[in-house]
């Protein structure tokens, strides 16, 4: 019999998604890294893969380049359509899944970007290698993938690390994530203190740990080339072994 699927934060708190992230206060510094990704690679289309509520997608559309954004979460995308439709000229949405790439998006893009530790979403090595796999075809010969995820190597078995705390009209919000063998746990606590007594809920997911060496394997294998680590968004830091993010540009070889 098939495990029920946990819970997820954010489907039963998708309209909260922004808050828990800090959309607004991180605005300014990812769209210096958005510029920065543009002038890297000069792409006239793009698909965001894990694009939530659409902040990637809408700052891509924002230099008019043509931009779907992808995610598996209905409730998340109906938020990002309602939240960017001065831009649905150049952007438009579609709720699928990285292993199960809708064939309408194959050799569609110059870049495809997958950020803020989306990958993880798949769970296992088999679904990274489907994913990538996906992205490789999504891409126009010639094309480019931007992939950051976690560097999980850099999590001591057993820590729990902090990740972020943010807060909304007196809801507080947590996550953290637990590394145990192969298995990485991330939580996202909700504390809403205006009920009373206040209200606490806990969520957890749980996904496999993708080392730098597997995601560069996959890649690899998916057919890309001309992989390059850095250790942020910009493009700039070179990859170390301690570092928070790994950050890998791949390109899918021209004809």
């Amino acid at each position: 019999m098939k495990k029920p699927r946990p819970t997820s934060f954010f489907d039963v708190y998708a309209h909260e998604y922004d808050f828990l992230t800090d959309a607004a206060g991180r605005e300014a510094t990812h769209r210096k890294e958005v510029q920065a990704i543009i002038e890297a690679f000069r792409p006239r289309s793009v698909l965001d893969a894990g694009c939530a509520t659409g902040l990637t997608a809408r700052l891509f559309a924002e230099n008019r380049i043509a931009t779907v954004g992808l995610d598996r979460s209905k409730a998340i995308l109906d938020i990002a359509r309602s939240k960017h439709n001065k831009y649905n000229t150049i952007l438009r949405f579609i709720v699928g899944d990285f292993e199960k790439l809708p064939q309408a998006l194959h050799g569609q893009f110059d870049l495809v970007v997958c950020l803020a530790n989306s990958i993880a979403g798949v769970g296992t090595i088999g679904g990274l290698r489907r994913s990538l796999e996906n992205f490789h075809r999504a891409l126009k010969p010639g094309g480019w993938l931007v992939l950051q995820l976690l560097n999980y190597s850099a999590i001591r078995e057993g820590e729990v690390l902090p990740i972020r705390a943010t807060e909304h009209k007196g809801i507080v919000y947590e996550r953290f994530s637990e590394r145990k063998g192969r298995r990485l746990f991330l939580y996202v606590t909700r504390l809403d203190t205006r009920a009373k007594p206040p209200g606490l809920e806990v969520f957890r997911h749980e996904f496999d740990n993708f080392s730098p060496a597997e995601v560069s394997r996959g890649l690899r294998r998916a057919g890309f080339g001309h992989l390059r680590r850095y250790g942020d968004l910009y493009l700039r830091e070179k990859f170390a072994k301690l570092s928070r993010d790994l950050v890998i540009t791949a390109r899918r070889a021209p004809r």
